[in-house]
């Protein structure tokens, strides 16, 4: 089984529990515990999976994630441009893990964070924060659109 970081985390969060509490009832390190919801952690025994779904009171289903669905998953179409200039949606600024739950884009929120942050994506940064508008969703995915060889620039 392969962690889902992510999910373990938004799950124990919404329970209101802490990585300490989480680690009384596991019996697992917290600094473990800690790595395994940053995916640093790639192949933790079933066991601690179980017992960490089962703290959790979800299934072991519910925090890991099957690799043959997630590869195979199609995204989802960005809404088109609205050229009367009109729509709200334009003005929304979406965090990073909110875009990867659209499926806008074929990469994870944290990566999309990452990225953002050495400045690889546009994106706005007022406050402090991370976030992106769809008309930054649409630079990125235009910048990662696989084009036909004939249209790629040859080296010089």
């Amino acid at each position: 089984m392969t962690p889902n970081g992510i999910a373990i985390r938004r799950i124990r969060q919404d329970r209101k529990m802490s990585l300490r509490a989480l680690s009384r009832l596991v019996g697992l390190d917290r600094g473990y515990l800690s790595r395994l919801e940053r995916g640093l952690v790639h192949r933790p025994a079933d066991d601690k999976l179980r017992a960490i779904a089962a703290a959790l009171e979800v299934s072991t289903t519910d925090i890991t994630e099957r690799r043959d669905i997630t590869m195979t998953t199609a995204l989802r179409p960005i809404p088109p441009v609205d050229d009367s200039g009109t729509d709200p949606a334009e003005l929304v600024h979406y965090t990073p893990y909110q875009v990867a739950d659209h499926g806008w884009l074929p990469m994870a929120g944290r990566t999309l964070r990452d990225m953002a942050v050495k400045r690889r994506v546009p994106h706005s940064q007022a406050g402090g924060r991370i976030t992106f508008t769809l008309a930054h969703v649409r630079e990125i995915a235009a910048s990662y659109e696989v084009r036909p060889i004939t249209e790629t620039k040859h080296g010089a």
